[in-house]
């Protein structure tokens, strides 16, 4: 008989009623995921919170997609790539997402979003290599409603995910902006970016609708691509640097009452400037 077996029959004869039950000691002197993994998983969580579905595909892509996604890098060929379509290390997660985004709507899917968080490749070297989140949606806007038509989604519908993904990433209305200068693969008139107060040049985030020469080039046969990107690298290093102690809610006894106030502009002013105006309003008004 081995130890275990002895074990065994002196509990059966002894009677289990009569074994006192200890709990096991656990003693946790670090967290299992560190500040950056709990990111990259409440992103995952948030993003699919939204209706995105999840798609996890290679590292490599093709370079004929990625060319549009180079801006300033050049493409890290492989010397020996597992195909003739998977030839580049991904500049961004955009080329593997519209390749599979392609192949849905060739099948007749028209409503669709799709979204990916892993890293995309500037060089070859260490440290070339940045965590991100990346989303694309096309279709239209299926809620009903009373007062318009259903229509498509637009670069509203893409901001407002953008933004709200942010928000749920614990990052505060007031620590960030939004600029209108994306990288050139976004529609220059229906995109921006999205920065931090304290330091402008970091980027946080893109979105916007993608341009139309890429859909026209790729034969994508929809009129738009709305797509976002955001820097988990960026956003984990600022939140880093500037944590925050949640303060205690006070709410009121009484019922909340609100106030619409409309504003006339001249059209060449950015709402971001308006909002900026109403944010730095006494607080106690």
């Amino acid at each position: 008989f081995g130890q275990i077996d002895l074990v065994e029959e002196i509990i059966r004869i002894k009677g289990f009623d009569k074994i006192q039950s200890i709990k096991p000691e656990k003693e946790r002197l670090k967290p299992t995921l560190n500040f950056a993994q709990r990111h990259f998983n409440l992103a995952k969580r948030s993003i699919a919170s939204k209706g995105y579905l999840e798609a996890i595909t290679w590292s490599f892509t093709d370079e004929k997609i990625n060319r549009f996604f180079i801006e300033n890098n050049k493409p890290t060929k492989l010397a020996n790539p597992i195909s003739s379509e998977l030839n580049v290390l991904r500049n961004s997660l955009y080329p593997n997402l519209i390749y599979y985004l392609k192949k849905n709507i060739d099948r007749g899917f028209e409503n669709f979003a799709l979204f990916e968080v892993g890293p995309s490749f500037q060089g070859k070297e260490p440290g070339e290599q940045k965590s991100i989140v990346c989303g694309v949606k096309i279709g239209n806007v299926s809620e009903k409603n009373w007062n318009e038509q259903n229509r498509p989604f637009d670069v509203f519908d893409i901001k407002k995910d953008t933004i709200q993904t942010l928000f749920e990433l614990e990052l505060n209305r007031d620590e960030i902006l939004i600029d209108d200068k994306p990288p050139q693969y976004y529609h220059p008139g229906k995109s921006g970016a999205i920065l931090t107060k304290k330091d402008q040049k970091n980027i946080i985030a893109h979105f916007g609708e993608l341009h139309p020469n890429i859909l026209k080039e790729l034969d994508i046969k929809i009129n738009s691509i709305q797509g976002f990107e955001i820097y988990l690298d960026n956003l984990v290093n600022y939140k880093s640097k500037n944590k925050k102690i949640k303060s205690r809610m006070n709410a009121s006894d009484f019922q909340k009452s609100e106030r619409d106030f409309a504003f006339v502009i001249d059209k060449s002013f950015k709402s971001q400037d308006l909002i900026e105006i109403i944010s730095n309003a006494d607080n106690s008004l």
